[in-house]
């Protein structure tokens, strides 16, 4: 075979890990989706509901760095084995809560076992596939979080108008997991043997040596500020119902036509750096598309769904450059360091989320609007494109 074919194991290697990312982005969003509800079934305050959010997020970028670690000492399969039977833990008490703080719990454990999953796939994917195939294969992977997105942000307006209740739905989508975690323990496959255990001392002189990089410093700090973008997402629905006027379901809509377009928006993206053999165009081109259609649906007046619906998409295919960060990542530092060069970046990116929702439904509550909430978050979408500006392209130098 064709060094710059994929072979067929890394395409079912591929399938597998995007119906596990499919799930964990659905659970990633379940809060977000129901927010409206459950501000209204477990009567909290929208910086009560923002902190719920942060259960996720604090402690799935508290692991990043962790991620890249124990990949390196036990391999990216074992990682995840170990990690998605936390994750469904997690699932099933989120299922049975009736109160705050096990929902909070919940949520906790699901952020745990989630946060180890996308470092380690990546690296997966970059030991299988041949260097032609890997930002697109990134890219797919990366572009099947919009179906998970787009299940739970328009899923549960669909099934709890019809139904009144999002628990049965929600365990449908537990059990799916429970399924492929049983597929991952016989398809996925290390190429390269683990380093064997953790050697912590080293570990931390790597992560060191990785954040004083002059050249990695530009991907953190704006990957950091790229935290902005999802946390709009979370917030969007219940800012379509008090800031203009749609109802859950319509709101839910214009979100979930949203999640839906960021599956073309990773491929595209991905595909178009690979044509191009380059990687600072697009993601500076893209970038700078997101804080503009960000700003439009912010400052759109009320009124068609069709019209909101169409600049969130646009908003969230220009999000899909997100992707080449991971793919720049591992073609500037060598390949004993990538791994947590990956996690860094996912790491302040959502230790960012964790500390800008709750703010910004705090916000929301003392000023009883959402323009300061929304100024924050435009600020940092025009900051990533502004950074990533003194980098050189990394295209061409994948570490091995």
């Amino acid at each position: 075979m064709s060094k710059d074919k994929a072979s067929g194991f890394a395409l079912i290697l591929l399938t597998t890990l995007c119906i596990t990312y499919i799930v964990e982005n659905f659970l990633r969003s379940a809060a977000g989706a129901l927010t409206p509800v459950l501000i209204e079934e477990l009567g909290i305050t929208h910086g009560a509901m923002g902190l719920l959010t942060t259960a996720f997020f604090l402690v799935y970028g508290l692991m990043q760095v962790p991620a890249g670690i124990l990949g390196e000492g036990y391999g990216p399969r074992k990682t995840i084995i170990w990690s998605t039977a936390v994750t469904v833990v997690g699932v099933f008490l989120f299922w049975i809560n009736r109160s705050y703080p096990v929902l909070f719990v919940a949520q906790f454990l699901v952020g745990i076992g989630s946060s180890t999953f996308y470092i380690n796939s990546v690296k997966l994917m970059l030991e299988w596939f041949p260097p032609s195939w890997k930002a697109t294969a990134v890219g797919i992977m990366s572009a099947s979080s919009g179906i998970g997105n787009t299940l739970a942000y328009m899923g549960f307006p669909l099934v709890y108008e019809r139904y009144g209740d999002w628990r049965s739905f929600y365990i449908i989508v537990g059990v799916i997991l429970l399924l492929n975690w049983v597929m991952n323990l016989f398809l996925l496959k290390d190429r390269h043997p683990p380093n064997g255990g953790l050697k912590i001392h080293d570990m931390v002189e790597s992560v060191i040596r990785v954040i004083k990089n002059p050249k990695m410093q530009p991907y953190i700090i704006s990957y950091a500020f790229r935290s902005t973008n999802f946390v709009l997402g979370i917030w969007l629905t219940q800012f379509l119902i008090d800031a203009k006027d749609f109802t859950y379901l319509q709101a839910g809509q214009i979100n979930s036509i949203g999640t839906l377009a960021a599956i073309p928006g990773c491929i595209v993206v991905a595909a178009i750096s690979d044509r191009l053999k380059k990687r600072k165009t697009p993601l500076l081109f893209f970038a700078f598309m997101t804080f503009l259609a960000n700003a439009l649906i912010l400052v759109l007046p009320a009124g068609s769904v069709v019209l909101f619906s169409a600049v969130n998409a646009v908003m969230y295919i220009s999000v899909g450059y997100w992707v080449l960060y991971f793919s720049m990542v591992p073609e500037i530092l060598p390949a004993n360091e990538s791994g947590i060069g990956l996690g860094l970046i996912n790491a302040v990116c959502t230790l960012g989320i964790s500390l800008l929702s709750p703010i910004y439904g705090g916000l929301v509550d003392i000023t009883g609007n959402y323009w300061a909430s929304n100024i924050m978050l435009l600020i940092g979408a025009l900051l990533v494109p502004v950074l990533m500006l003194r980098i050189d392209d990394p295209y061409g130098g994948l570490s091995h």
